[in-house]
């Protein structure tokens, strides 16, 4: 019985975080806007996104580091297409640290639009995002594009948005008509990431519209643009009154090196970080 009892545990585990460690030895710092975790060094920018995450070869951190990100996670409110609006940060405050979370959160703010960022980030990588925005006056938006550019060597797989899990295309397109979840893992055999954006809507709020659904007209693609690789969600246009919400919350999966003697599979992955996500509340 006990050695059935293990075996489950055993398989559980395994099933829950395929690739990932989620022990007790997971333990998160953070100095400055740089959280660190295992081999990973997550820095935090200004706005509440994520800057840049470096993935360390060696445990004292004595390498280079790989950074995964060509630029950091951001968003474009674009009033015409050339023409958008610059929101400037006003404040960003870490409201809480221990060695299994971290949250912050963070304002910016233009004329015509306020953004929130609610942050947590938890010892096993899942990072969790609460984004609200906000009309301060009438405003028409031709679209709100949610860009995480990756440097192109680590966008080397991907899985997900219904795509066979592997090599990665040269373009993947996603629509909100499509039957598929917009949950994509894009990475290489080091390093990588889950993004799952949570399109559903609010019912409890009124006043709050999901912003990646904006009315089925959202859509996302990916494929090499300039010197990234760029996930590009397009929300087209939107018009908002004074006082209006848009939200854009997210779940983000930051990838661990694995055990080099376990064959890389970036499906199995995928679904890994699927039931991880799930799991965690």
């Amino acid at each position: 019985m006990n050695k059935l009892i293990l075996t489950l545990f055993t398989l559980f585990i395994t099933a829950l975080g395929y690739g990932q460690n989620i022990t007790a030895v997971n333990q998160l710092s953070i100095k400055d806007h740089t959280v660190t975790l295992n081999g990973l060094d997550v820095e935090i920018n200004s706005d509440g996104f994520l800057k840049q995450i470096h993935t360390f070869h060696s445990q004292d951190h004595t390498d280079e580091g790989q950074p995964l990100f060509y630029e950091p996670i951001h968003f474009h409110y674009y009033t015409t297409p050339k023409s958008q609006i610059k929101l400037n940060p006003l404040n960003f405050n870490l409201t809480s640290s221990v060695k299994d979370s971290i949250t912050w959160n963070a304002v910016s703010s233009s004329e015509d639009l306020k953004q929130e960022i609610y942050g947590e980030i938890l010892a096993n990588g899942l990072v969790k995002y609460k984004i609200r925005v906000t009309a301060l006056k009438d405003v028409r938006l031709a679209s709100i594009n949610f860009h995480i550019p990756f440097e192109k060597p680590t966008a080397k797989y991907l899985a997900g948005l219904n795509q066979r899990a592997g090599l990665r295309p040269d373009t993947v397109k996603w629509n909100n008509h499509d039957k598929t979840a917009p949950v994509v893992w894009i990475g290489d055999e080091k390093q990588g990431l889950y993004v799952s954006l949570i399109n559903k809507k609010d019912f409890e709020n009124a006043n709050t519209k999901n912003g990646w659904i904006n009315e089925g007209k959202g859509k996302l693609q990916i494929n090499i643009k300039g010197s990234s690789m760029l996930f590009d969600f397009n929300t087209e246009n939107i018009d908002l009154k004074e006082g209006e919400e848009l939200s854009f919350d997210c779940n983000l999966i930051l990838s661990q090196e694995e055990n080099s003697k376990k064959v890389f599979n970036p499906g199995k992955k995928f679904k890994g970080y699927r039931k991880l996500e799930k799991s965690t509340k």
